[in-house]
């Protein structure tokens, strides 16, 4: 049998679509409170339809607090770092000599609670209160003599009556302390107190451990960490264009609080023109980096060198029953006032498919 003709298509050379020009990408909003900041408005210092270039600043937040937290940042790492040093330098022999006295006190101390009751303490407690007892019985003796008298009260009688009742009462009680042994609670009130001499004087004589010089260090890059992000916050006091844009609101004012302010800038430059009516059928024939030609209908007759810059992944929209596709091109607007929302018509040069 004669084979059949193969069906030749006919290659159009040029597709045409309608658009518009867009931005690069949408405004973006900028607040104190998105970089985590709270407070009042200072300074707002640009305007809607201000251009900007990266860098100027757009609004500047009340920044007494974020300094002052600094200051106290800065002053507790300094202290840390002073009470470090202190405890990491090499010891005094003065040092030494006292932390070796304060232990020996320390030890002698338990020696006397662990020795109650002591004969000795007995026999010299039990002799003092005899002494005080002749000294109260003659006092009061005296004060007898002259009870009856006017002004007895003020007289040196009583002066001596109260004096040797208040060494009797003492005598008494250091005679009944004696008696006794010491109790649970002041022998571990010695023992603490010779743990924490000893602990003293071995950190005198070894300095600090392996452990406490990784946990000083752990302190410290805490502090510095604390510092750090005092400053960081302290930066970000002042709101920044991070690239060249137009502003295209402002809310706030000095005064308002940064819950309700924020400045959008969007950015202008390049613009692109964004087909509407694409249709699916010619994307096998187009590819980014293609050339085409741009009109725009606020200067008519005027042709804008382009080149597709990107093809949306999904459809956006449906003629009938064909998918339509937004084609993304970059041009060069020259020096003509080209403003986004501007509409007109692309040609794109196609290419067979590859």
């Amino acid at each position: 049998p004669t084979p059949l003709p193969t069906p030749i298509r006919e290659f159009q050379s040029t597709i045409a679509a309608d658009g518009r020009v867009v931005l690069p990408q949408p405004p973006v909003v900028f607040s104190f409170q998105s970089a985590g900041l709270s407070g009042t408005v200072a300074e707002v210092y640009v305007v809607p339809g201000q251009e900007v270039r990266q860098g100027d600043p757009l609004a500047r937040l009340d920044d007494a607090d974020l300094r002052l937290a600094l200051e106290k940042a800065e002053a507790a790492l300094a202290s840390l770092q002073a009470q470090i040093a202190a405890e990491e330098a090499p010891p005094l022999p003065g040092d030494i000599a006292e932390a070796r006295a304060s232990l020996a006190a320390a030890q002698a101390e338990l020696d006397e609670l662990l020795s109650r009751p002591s004969e000795e303490a007995i026999t010299q407690a039990a002799a003092d209160l005899r002494l005080r007892e002749v000294e109260l019985k003659q006092a009061q003796e005296a004060y007898d003599a002259v009870a009856y008298a006017d002004g007895v009260g003020m007289s040196p009688q009583a002066a001596e009556l109260q004096r040797a009742t208040i060494n009797y009462e003492r005598a008494k009680a250091a005679f009944a302390e004696a008696s006794k042994p010491a109790t649970e609670s002041q022998l571990a009130a010695a023992r603490l107190k010779i743990a924490q001499a000893q602990n003293r004087l071995d950190k005198l004589l070894n300095g600090p451990t392996e452990e406490q010089r990784a946990a000083n260090q752990a302190r410290l890059h805490e502090a510095e960490l604390q510092v750090e992000e005092a400053r960081r916050n302290l930066s970000k006091a002042i709101l920044y264009a991070p690239w060249d844009g137009l502003v295209t609101a402002v809310n706030g004012a000095p005064g308002v609080s940064t819950a309700n302010a924020s400045v959008t800038l969007a950015r202008v430059s390049p613009l692109r023109f964004a087909t509407t009516n694409f249709s699916e059928r010619n994307l096998p024939d187009i590819h980014p980096g293609d050339p085409a030609t741009i009109y725009l209908k606020a200067f008519p007759g005027v042709p804008f060198p382009a080149v597709v810059y990107r093809i949306d992944l999904e459809a956006s929209a449906l003629d009938g029953d064909t998918a339509l596709f937004t084609v993304y091109l970059d041009f060069n607007p020259a020096d003509f006032d080209i403003r986004p929302g501007m509409t007109g018509r692309v040609e794109i040069k196609l290419t067979p498919n590859r």
